[in-house]
């Protein structure tokens, strides 16, 4: 019973809910926060980091990246007679060592976020799926 002597007005619970109040009525001039995803899409930072691509010309298939990434997400598979990386985006952390790692700047991180599938086998990414010619957009 003592904090009930200290705080016997009971301010902060007031106004916690003046505030929740204003918030539900509108009051004031606060700018909606709220994103209504399928139909409206979130303002990404330059720097956002999503999947992956890699530039088929660049690319000599070195395996720096393979060797760099902490979680073994990456592998280098033969595709079309040339090594190609091959990544596995449900393990992956996004973390960019990849990118950073590449010695030709072959490997970069694109603004696609929307990446969930219903199977494991569906977000392991081939060479067919990551690479693109110079010139297209990424």
């Amino acid at each position: 019973m003592a904090w009930m002597s200290k705080n016997w007005t009971m301010t902060g619970i007031i106004m916690g809910l003046v505030v929740t109040l204003k918030h539900v009525l509108h009051i004031g001039d606060r700018p909606t926060v709220t994103v209504q995803y399928p139909y409206e899409r979130m303002k990404l930072a330059p720097r956002f980091r999503g999947r992956h691509a890699v530039d088929e010309d660049a690319c000599i298939g070195c395996g720096i990246c393979e060797v760099n990434c902490p979680n073994s997400t990456i592998r280098i598979v033969k595709y079309k007679g040339r090594w190609f990386p091959e990544l596995n985006l449900g393990m992956c952390m996004f973390c960019g060592l990849c990118v950073d790692a590449c010695p030709m700047n072959a490997i970069k991180m694109t603004q696609d976020y929307e990446l969930a599938d219903y199977t494991r086998e569906s977000v392991v990414y081939g060479p067919d799926r990551l690479l693109f010619k110079r010139g297209e957009k990424w």
